[in-house]
């Protein structure tokens, strides 16, 4: 498989590189450029294209529920796909805004691995749960019957068939799917204005004390974007590829793929790698590294470019395919080529910058 060693090739040219490179001066670094960076030229500007793409949906939600036709259709669909791909940019942001008032679970009850929403939601909508039907209400209730991954449950079937606003319980539904879609919005601009406000968190990252705020340097507020990054690899990895995948092909399960019902699994996976490769080159780690270092950031844009062509070649969608012996071979070899960005990334990029922390907790490694 000609992709197969070219990231065998390349992660071994990397690792010899690595060991005969001379440490950074990481002592002479200057790490107030690396969050700065990340908030202006990454952060904001997926904060404030999750938004569009959230008010879309809120339109296309209220279109397809007041005339079901093929335009209204095919428009939902687009808008759904979009806002995937647009909550998949800032999901690994784990910190400071998505971080408080289950904001990230708002935006999208992921990951979840024991069907949480699949419960909730079959409850409510059996008991005809009136309190869902209202904005208001609907955002005092558990994050697990709100976000997107809610209004995935309620708007398309099993087989990936788009039903809102069909069916016997089509008002209540899109009722519920419009109160979704409404708070969605609310959430999406709540988070874009926590990273705008200059005297919000971005103050936190940016001008870091001594005396208050969860990081008291430049370096730890470095880390904590960094790191993010690495969770973020790992998230994407332990908690929906294996997952997927199972120990073996009886027990792999790939509708638990986040946005497997609506098809848009590897819409997800794909935007997830994007972000996270545009979060880390935003931030400019790599850039300040030269001479025998300056391999790192050529081989971490080589095996983004690598996942994202292996997720292009699946086979659609993830839920249908995800069995079948190829479809698992491949994701294997994703799974490789993140284990290799992980180790780039965690030992030898943030060796040489000088970042503590580069594995966390949810690393089994």
């Amino acid at each position: 498989m000609p992709f197969k060693r070219a990231v065998t090739f390349s992660l071994a040219v990397a690792s010899t590189m690595a060991f005969s490179a001379p440490s950074f001066a990481a002592d002479t670094t200057d790490y107030a450029q690396f969050p700065r960076s990340s908030v202006e030229q990454y952060i904001r500007p997926a904060t404030k294209q999750l938004v569009s793409a959230l008010t879309d949906l809120e339109k296309r939600t209220g279109d397809l529920c007041t005339s079901s036709t093929t335009e209204s259709t095919t428009a939902f669909n687009e808008a759904f796909s979009k806002s995937v791909a647009a909550i998949a940019g800032v999901d690994f942001l784990r910190y400071g805004p998505m971080a408080q008032d289950n904001l990230a679970q708002r935006l999208a009850f992921l990951p979840d691995s024991r069907g949480v929403v699949r419960r909730q939601i079959t409850k409510v909508v059996a008991k005809q749960d009136p309190t869902v039907r209202d904005p208001a209400s609907l955002s005092v209730k558990s994050v697990a019957l709100q976000g997107l991954t809610a209004l995935e449950r309620i708007s398309y079937a099993s087989d990936g068939t788009l039903t809102l606003g069909s069916g016997k319980d089509a008002v209540y539904l899109c009722d519920y799917a419009e109160s979704i879609s409404i708070n969605l919005v609310g959430a999406g601009l709540e988070l874009e204005a926590e990273w705008a406000d200059p005297d919000g968190f971005s103050k936190v990252l940016l001008e870091p004390t001594k005396d208050v705020g969860v990081v008291h340097t430049h370096k730890e507020a470095a880390e904590m974007v960094f790191n993010a990054i690495t969770t973020g690899l790992i998230v994407d990895k332990d908690q929906y590829l294996l997952v997927v995948l199972g120990k073996t092909e009886k027990k792999a399960n790939p509708k638990k793929a986040p946005f497997a019902r609506s098809g848009n699994a590897v819409t997800y996976l794909s935007a997830s790698l994007a972000g996270l490769q545009g979060a880390l080159n935003a931030g400019g780690y790599a850039k300040v590294l030269e001479d025998e270092q300056d391999w790192v950031e050529s081989s971490l844009n080589f095996e983004f470019s690598n996942a994202q062509r292996v997720l292009t070649n699946l086979p659609k969608p993830l839920q249908d395919t995800g069995k079948e012996p190829e479809v698992r071979e491949q994701l294997r070899y994703l799974i490789t080529i993140i284990d290799g960005i992980k180790v780039v990334m965690a030992e030898d990029l943030a060796g040489y910058v000088g970042l503590a922390g580069g594995f966390n907790a949810l690393d089994g490694d």
